[in-house]
């Protein structure tokens, strides 16, 4: 019993600041986007910040940098998290807009249209996660050849962009490019 109220202590504790940062967003418009689905949605967005720093700071003649044969470029690594943003999203609801193949994304582009692509497809799939209820994210979902609630799906959208992320910085360290903010 007392192993329980400790646990039940630090829920609560580590709860109070996520029902504080819902209180302090009441009245924007994430107030109808669930708690979860917001944090989500953050994740992704600090993800996001990080790999348009770095793509910034990746010189467009490294674009095509990759350690060994087999590997993806950078270039590669942005539309493959690129393409992945739209799959998601579009698996949670949200429609991949006309135009854009997956399969196609970035070919021929240059380093200031890669970082677009790549910054449009966090926001479609960013702006999916809002859309999907509570309730739809506790639904169980087939895909990717599991069976696990919507909000599974949503987090891969998250892990999936500081997965490569992190891909990104070894490229950048590699190339003796000091991530902008670890400067």
């Amino acid at each position: 019993m007392k192993k329980f109220a400790k646990t039940l202590a630090v829920v609560t504790a580590l709860s109070m600041p996520f029902s504080a940062f819902a209180a302090h967003h009441e009245g924007d418009d994430h107030a109808e986007t669930p708690l979860t689905n917001q944090l989500i949605v953050m994740s992704i967005g600090d993800a996001q910040d990080k790999i348009g720093q770095l793509a910034d700071a990746i010189p467009a003649d490294k674009y095509g940098y990759r350690p060994m044969e087999g590997v993806s470029s950078v270039s590669e690594v942005l539309m493959h998290v690129a393409s992945a943003n739209y799959y998601i999203g579009n698996m949670l609801g949200h429609d991949v807009p006309e135009g854009i193949d997956t399969k196609t994304l970035g070919e021929g582009a240059d380093k200031a249209e890669l970082v677009k692509i790549y910054n449009a497809s966090a926001k479609h799939v960013k702006k999916a996660i809002k859309g999907v209820t509570a309730g739809a994210m506790a639904e169980e979902i087939k895909f990717f050849g599991m069976t696990a609630p919507r909000a599974r799906l949503a987090l891969m959208a998250a892990d999936h962009q500081h997965e490569h992320l992190g891909q990104l910085i070894a490229y950048a360290r590699a190339n003796h490019i000091v991530p902008p903010w670890s400067k």
